[in-house]
């Protein structure tokens, strides 16, 4: 048994968690989230399915459809399910049983910020997009705030957080590219709104969560972070932080870090470091329990590639 320690609580580093469908594996891992009923939904990039499990691991369902990548996954108080339909560029809304009720964005047409996420890919993401666009252009995630309205970070060749109404109307945008300014954003990677309404933006190559209320006004940052992808508060009221460079961390509501797990190094020289090494997918359930999806498997490392990796909170 391999334990963590954050300052609040100690874990159990479970990487055997999640037995997918025969022959399949979890080679890349997007997206993860987790329902009302503590159900984890994982989207599994390989196969372009949407697998649900119980908190155990056991495999409850296969989503109905199949898409080329999903990066966010969230829920509204009806229990409707709202993903991210990155590479199409399209946030879908769909009932529990798999019935679409409303697509936002059109299918295959981004907007235009004079870049893509080909060209992200050639230049290994060195400069931001060259201006703002509409939506959507390779969409991150999405999260219902409690009014029903839908937040949008948009993305990875965008720069803005979108609102929308729970009717599908763009309510407002923003975000300029750039580098060191509040409201300037380099790869959106996810958002988040907390308990206290606040809106955590993962600005992931400034290395920064930025802050916002629910009409856009900048409250603040978390600094100190290494590519952020993923933040997801606990039910202490502290966050989870997937970050691309290979580390865990958790800090509470200032900003204090209460941990960090892995090496941040992109390399496998430790366990913890291999495991972490591109964690990705983030969500946290109602006991405090951590799951984590990875998007490059480390080969022969244990979990890295062929697991959910949950951190259960003991």
């Amino acid at each position: 048994m391999q334990i963590l320690r954050s300052t609040a609580h100690s874990y159990e580093l479970i990487t055997d968690w999640g037995i997918p469908p025969e022959k399949q594996s979890f080679k890349e891992s997007a997206a993860v989230a987790v329902d009302a009923k503590d159900n984890v939904w994982v989207f599994n990039i390989p196969t372009n399915q949407l697998l649900i499990f119980d908190s155990d691991g056991n495999l409850l369902n296969i989503w109905p459809h199949k898409y080329e990548n999903i990066h966010g996954i969230d829920f509204d108080s009806s229990d409707n399910v709202y993903l991210v339909n990155r590479n199409a560029h399209q946030i879908l809304k769909y009932t529990i049983n798999g019935d679409l009720i409303m697509s936002l964005g059109e299918s295959g047409c981004p907007s235009e910020t004079g870049y893509s996420l080909q060209v992200g890919r050639d230049t290994n993401w060195k400069n931001p997009v060259r201006h703002a666009g509409g939506p959507f252009n390779v969409p991150s995630g999405v999260r219902i705030a409690q009014n029903g309205d839908i937040y949008v970070s948009d993305g990875y060749a965008n720069c803005q957080i979108h609102r929308f109404s729970i009717d599908g109307k763009l309510i407002q945008s923003w975000g300029l590219p750039g580098k060191n300014k509040p409201g300037e954003f380099h790869l959106i990677h996810g958002l988040f709104i907390d308990s206290e309404n606040r809106i955590l933006v993962c600005d992931r190559m400034n290395n920064r969560i930025q802050i916002f209320d629910l009409t856009g006004k900048f409250l603040g940052i978390y600094s100190g972070l290494l590519m952020p992808s993923k933040i997801h508060e606990t039910p202490d009221g502290d966050f989870v932080i997937t970050e691309h460079a290979g580390r865990i961390s958790i800090i509470n509501n200032e900003g204090k870090f209460l941990s960090k797990w892995g090496n941040a190094d992109g390399s496998i020289k430790t366990a913890a470091s291999g495991i972490f090494r591109k964690p990705h997918g983030c969500a946290v359930d109602s006991k405090g329990n951590i799951y984590i999806g990875n998007v490059i498997p480390d080969g022969d490392q244990s979990g890295s590639g062929d697991r959910i990796i949950k951190i259960a909170q003991i």
